[in-house]
């Protein structure tokens, strides 16, 4: 290789290391979990619950939080008789809160009071919620087309089965609810 040459790529890498953002490489260097929310409060409100618990959680960690809202988990976010959700205006216990607030050093009120809520507090530090379209059209809670109709999150992201697996195969940790 020429001298010339090697200055060539020494510059370009020098301009490339300053024009890719630092927070690109810390992302990149980053452990990505994944939480499979599987079953609906209807079923077991418990699991849901703790589900959101563990998002926050892994936060905290510094782990990159991918949620995949799947199986009869959609039925969570069906729009009811109301236009609204199961979730949306469910309670989190007292004591519940009292915890969080303990666990994660926040004052009582910086903890969510309702789902609805917490929801939109995940979503706002950085956690990405996909959905699975292909339960979403067979449930008959949406379509190829408008795969979120009957969904109160329109924010949620559909995925194919094939992005699905790659989700999870992407993933450095895995916890099922």
């Amino acid at each position: 290789m020429s001298r010339r040459t090697g200055i060539f790529f020494v510059l370009v890498g020098l301009t490339l290391g300053w024009l890719w953002p630092t927070s690109a490489w810390a992302e990149a260097g980053s452990k990505v979990m994944l939480i499979h929310l599987k079953t609906s409060l209807k079923h077991d409100d418990s699991q849901i619950c703790v589900a959101y618990n563990a998002i926050w959680a892994a936060l905290e960690q510094g782990l990159k939080v991918n949620v995949l809202v799947d199986a009869d988990g959609i039925n969570t976010y069906k729009v009811g008789w109301f236009g609204k959700d199961s979730i949306q205006d469910y309670k989190l216990p007292e004591r519940m809160r009292e915890v969080l607030a303990k666990q994660f050093n926040v004052p009582n009120e910086k903890v969510p009071r309702i789902y609805g809520d917490y929801l939109e507090m995940l979503r706002s530090r950085g956690v990405t919620f996909y959905i699975n379209q292909e339960m979403l059209v067979t449930a008959g809670l949406g379509s190829l087309d408008a795969p979120l109709e009957r969904i109160s999150v329109k924010w949620f992201k559909p995925v194919t089965m094939p992005e699905l697996i790659r989700l999870r195969t992407a993933s450095d940790y895995y916890l099922a609810y």
